[in-house]
């Protein structure tokens, strides 16, 4: 019994490349504050208070915006992780997780899978409803 279903790897790639992505987008956030900071001490040392300090607070709100996106980024990997630990004693136990199906709803269907409409208007429910 395979542990994985038909879209794993597909849906796998996508969660690494955001990962990936926001690790880059952690990073320009760090650069940016930091540039920004120092724009900003520099600002001050020369005697632009205002100017200094806007950027000051820029730069701790990219630097916050940082933090964030460094624990966004840790938690996916540690969920990644846990059902990745989940698959394996699914499988351990050889109960793979299978997708809900639909209760058979006893429609007649068509060589092609469509509704057969003909038997349909034969049913004692579907004629009553015709008539209402």
């Amino acid at each position: 019994m395979h542990p994985f279903d038909e879209h794993y790897m597909a849906r796998r790639e996508k969660q690494i490349k955001e990962l990936i992505e926001l690790r880059a987008m952690t990073l320009a956030s760090l650069v940016t504050g930091v540039a920004l900071g120092a724009a900003g001490i520099a600002l001050l040392s020369s005697g632009s208070g205002t100017g200094g300090t806007i950027l000051l607070v820029f730069a701790v709100l990219f630097g916050m915006g940082t933090i964030f996106m460094t624990a966004s980024y840790f938690a996916q990997q540690a969920a990644d992780r846990a059902i990745q630990k989940e698959y394996e004693l699914l499988a351990l136990y050889g109960l793979a997780p299978e997708k809900a199906k639909r209760a058979d709803q006893g429609l007649p269907l068509t060589g092609d899978g469509e509704i057969a409409l003909e038997s349909l208007a034969e049913e004692p429910e579907y004629r009553r409803a015709q008539d209402e």
